[in-house]
């Protein structure tokens, strides 16, 4: 399966992901993080490939409104990175996240709206 984003927002956005990955992330919660992907409103990002119907994300735009829920934390920092849940450090910060549930779908969009 394919996640996909598409920013339908009035500003840029960055969106910063977490997956299930047991062979990359065994000893740290079995969940992979990754962000940063910049996308301009109208533009689209592919994120991720998984057989994995589920994902979770958050977003921020550059005028401050963000994508959060209850889902995580998941550990974001200032620049990109490639991490695992688990894998805390100073350098980041906690947010929450939403759930993707990619069931059914070979290739699934999410839509960044206000």
């Amino acid at each position: 399966m394919e996640l996909h984003f598409r920013n339908r927002y009035t500003s840029r956005v960055w969106v910063a992901i977490m997956f299930y990955s047991p062979d990359g992330c065994r000893d740290y919660g079995q969940w992979g993080t990754r962000g940063w992907w910049a996308i301009d409103p109208g533009g689209e990002a592919h994120v991720l490939n998984t057989s994995n119907r589920y994902a979770a994300f958050y977003a921020e735009a550059a005028n401050g409104a963000v994508w959060t829920g209850p889902y995580g934390p998941m550990y974001v920092y200032q620049n990109a990175f490639d991490s695992c849940l688990n894998i805390g450090s100073t350098a980041a910060r906690a947010v929450g996240t939403r759930l993707v549930d990619m069931n059914g779908y070979s290739r699934y969009y999410v839509n960044l709206t206000s």
